[in-house]
């Protein structure tokens, strides 16, 4: 049996509290265990928000090839390479609007820019057989119970482009392009589309259909599309662009910069294009660096057998971070010099090339 005092004395040595060393040892060993954990939790957001930044200028690079090529693929649809009309010319024959023009150190930082033109491909239908317009008219005729005509004619309001292409106009250029000047669903009788009849005035136009001529009676229409992509890197009232914040804008009537263009993907911050020319030969190898050109000749749209797209694509923030995945420099890309400076941002380069099929076709 324990004695009372050894007793007693067990009970004051278990309730006596932490000493002092040992509750500085326990304080710091938790000390360094929550900044450790803080400092996971710091480097895992700080992971978190730069993948974060990386998916979003991978999204915008797939979006923006994605909007690109398929324009660019389709140049020429519906035309020989060059339509004259309403985007032509009043002054020149040869100055019409090619279904692509090209445009070399575009804007203020040597980025690049690209106009496209082609039908609509889902809403071609042949003009009326039983009218012949005259080659200054103010209206172009479709039957509207021919297949789905109705459905199509619905789809063409005011303001929209009209293209033409000409099946009789054998070994010349007769793709004609109006503007149209009221809804197709309001035109008195319903499947006429009223269009502009000034391009008559303009000498491109006229010299493919003359004041006195008329148009084939069966021609092939749809909506035109004319279609140009640029960089909007500057602070104007135009676009919603501005160097800290370059945007692909998309003008769709042939006139840029103009306030009523599309703005597509944020923080583009340089486009730069390049064409494989065909040098008449019909056999040229867009395989050779030589082939390639950084702009297209006026005349030779028709001769753009591919189209290679490059693209800067920039982070939308500031690497907030010591270390970096890639460079703070915009780099040199096309014909266009690298950056002076470093700014801290993200950046990837994206490429992709894309076959012209539709100027192989006639």
């Amino acid at each position: 049996m324990m004695k009372p005092q050894r007793f007693f004395n067990v009970r004051k040595r278990l309730s006596r509290g932490f000493t002092m060393i040992e509750l500085a040892i326990s304080v710091g060993m938790a000390t360094f265990v929550v900044l450790g954990m803080y400092g996971i939790f710091t480097i895992q957001t700080k992971q978190l928000m730069n993948q974060d930044m990386r998916m979003e200028m991978h999204q915008n690079g797939r979006f923006a090839l994605e909007i690109l090529s398929r324009s660019i693929r389709m140049a020429g649809f519906g035309s020989r390479g060059s339509i004259v009309g309403v985007m032509g010319a009043a002054s020149s024959d040869s100055n019409v609007q090619e279904t692509v023009v090209s445009y070399d150190a575009y804007g203020t930082n040597g980025s690049d820019a690209i106009t496209v033109a082609y039908m609509e491909p889902s809403l071609v239908m042949n003009t009326s057989y039983s009218t012949v317009e005259a080659c200054t008219t103010s209206t172009i005729t479709f039957d509207p119970n021919h297949l789905d005509n109705f459905d199509k004619l619905m789809q063409f309001r005011s303001g929209d482009l009209l293209m033409c292409y000409d099946y009789a106009a054998i070994g010349t250029n007769d793709t004609y392009l109006w503007a149209i000047t009221s809804d197709a669903s309001t035109s008195t009788p319903f499947g006429t589309i009223n269009v502009d009849s000034s391009a008559s005035s303009l000498t491109d136009y006229s010299a493919a259909c003359a004041a006195t001529s008329n148009i084939s009676p069966v021609i092939r229409c749809s909506k035109g599309q004319v279609m140009t992509f640029y960089i909007d890197d500057t602070d104007n009232a135009i676009g919603p662009g501005t160097p800290s914040h370059p945007v692909l804008m998309m003008d769709l009537n042939g006139n840029f910069p103009n306030n009523d263009d599309v703005p597509l993907v944020d923080n583009v911050e340089d486009l730069q294009l390049q064409y494989c020319v065909d040098s008449g030969s019909n056999d040229t190898d867009c395989s050779v660096f030589s082939n390639w050109s950084n702009s297209v000749v006026t005349g030779n749209a028709d001769d753009v057998w591919m189209v290679r797209i490059l693209m800067v694509l920039r982070s939308p923030k500031e690497n907030f971070q010591e270390f970096t995945w890639s460079s703070n420099v915009r780099p040199a890309l096309g014909n266009n010099t690298a950056s002076a400076t470093a700014d801290g941002y993200y950046r990837n380069v994206v490429v992709t090339e894309v076959a012209v099929r539709n100027h192989r076709l006639f």
